[in-house]
């Protein structure tokens, strides 16, 4: 007997117990998944329920419309805050002795405690108050003109000595403090 007929007759003699072996553990895994299987099945070709469509009554667009009114006002004036260039408009916007000024602060509060509500009409309310409010504190700031650099020509010169040197001012020095000894 050669060594490549032991090898066929011990791959012959192991093949009925591979194969049941092999049927043992397909039968044990066929019967654990196959539950699990044709749940997956009924889930896939169960009849899906519509997606139900985005709630679009009157009165929740309504109030989105009036939310993205109160976020683009709440934003062109916090850009307005931040414009390094717009300092003349934020000077008068900032300014509450100007009437305009204080009628936006005072619309803006009004719209963020309306906002914290679940009451449209006067969350409405206030915003219009306040878009009408900021629309007029803009032309407001629009009339200012820009504020020119003082002009240094017209001021009146200091006086200056006999011989042309103007004086320096002198400022007072701060006392020495005294040394101290320890005892």
């Amino acid at each position: 007997m050669t060594m490549v007929d032991a090898a066929r007759q011990w791959i012959h003699s192991l093949q009925p117990s591979l194969l049941w072996g092999g049927g043992v553990v397909a039968f044990i895994c066929l019967t654990w998944e196959t539950p699990r299987f044709f749940v997956t099945l009924a889930f896939i070709l169960s009849p899906r329920p519509s997606r139900p469509a985005p709630d679009s009554s009157p009165g929740l667009v309504r109030w989105r419309v009036i939310q993205r009114d109160h976020d683009r006002i709440k934003d062109e004036y916090g850009r307005l805050r931040i414009d390094p260039f717009r300092s003349d408009e934020l000077a008068v916007l900032d300014d509450l002795t100007v009437p305009e000024a204080v009628a936006l602060v005072q619309a803006l509060a009004a719209a963020s405690d309306a906002a914290e509500t679940t009451d449209p009409p006067t969350y409405e309310q206030a915003v219009l108050h306040l878009a009408k409010a900021w629309r007029q504190a803009k032309a407001r700031a629009a009339q200012t003109e820009p504020q020119p650099l003082p002009d240094r020509a017209h001021e009146p010169r200091a006086r200056t000595t006999a011989s042309g040197i103007q004086p320096t001012p002198r400022r007072p020095r701060p006392p020495i403090p005294k040394e101290q000894t320890c005892r």
